[in-house]
């Protein structure tokens, strides 16, 4: 079993591989001719931009527990790029973007990512690592909770994005955004966690929606190409099920 899937996964991986490759010199022609399915919190992003540089209150972003060098290490990563980009829009603003996070192992991604949003906005003297806060360690952590409700009171946050990983004590922290009338995105790679986000969060992402936040922010030929073979792989995924269901239906009634 093991074996199959290892070479199941080389054969996706190396799939996505090649369409890519096919996909981006087409799309880096014809840029402007593409449109990608819509994703309602990518859509709302620069409203929540817009409401931090108008207001002067600070964005606030959270990884959660995703952390470098665990089963959450890809998702840290793709939560940072999605950091970076919204970093990067906020950055002309008056009150910088706040990043939270509770694994010590992240800690230096996210100063990273903040260092080179400010960075590529020619802005970097106003980076300030202090803007990267760790709240207590620990999956499912209420203290991490406790501390970001806190948090949105105290620096009078203008809305929040929580893309990481997170269980149930996500409702906590959605609950005192909607109390202070702060609007949210919110995706977790725990079950419990994108339960919460899809029934409290002003817009949820769901599932590996997150990994597309390049494609949508910074529609590079690249990040288009990516969006497009994960939609395409995704329907291929699909009708392999489908076709699996159908053929055990009509082999259970041919016997």
């Amino acid at each position: 079993m093991d074996t199959t899937v290892s070479s199941l996964s080389i054969i996706v991986i190396v799939l996505t591989l090649a369409v890519i490759a096919v996909i981006s010199p087409i799309i880096r022609k014809r840029r402007n001719l593409i449109t990608l399915r819509p994703i309602a919190a990518y859509e709302a992003l620069p409203s929540f931009v817009g409401r931090s540089i108008e207001s002067s209150r600070p964005l606030h972003i959270s990884l959660g527990s995703a952390g470098i060098g665990g089963e959450s290490t890809l998702l840290a990563i793709a939560s940072a790029e999605l950091a970076y980009q919204v970093v990067q829009q906020a950055a002309i603003g008056d009150a910088p973007p706040i990043l939270t996070l509770t694994s010590a192992s992240a800690f230096p991604l996210g100063q990273d990512t903040l260092r080179r949003a400010y960075q590529s906005r020619g802005l970097v003297e106003r980076y300030s690592a202090s803007e990267v806060r760790w709240y207590p360690a620990g999956t499912r952590s209420l203290a991490f909770a406790a501390a970001i409700t806190a948090l949105q009171g105290d620096d009078e946050i203008s809305a929040n994005i929580f893309a990481g990983s997170y269980g149930a004590e996500l409702a906590l922290m959605l609950d005192s955004a909607a109390r202070r009338k702060q609007p949210t995105i919110a995706v977790s790679d725990q079950l419990e966690g994108q339960a919460v986000a899809f029934a409290l969060a002003d817009e949820p992402l769901i599932g590996e929606e997150i990994f597309a936040a390049g494609s949508y922010l910074e529609r590079g030929a690249v990040q288009l190409a990516e969006a497009i073979t994960m939609d395409l792989l995704r329907w291929l995924l699909i009708l392999a099920m489908l076709a699996a269901f159908i053929i055990g239906i009509l082999n259970n009634g041919g016997g």
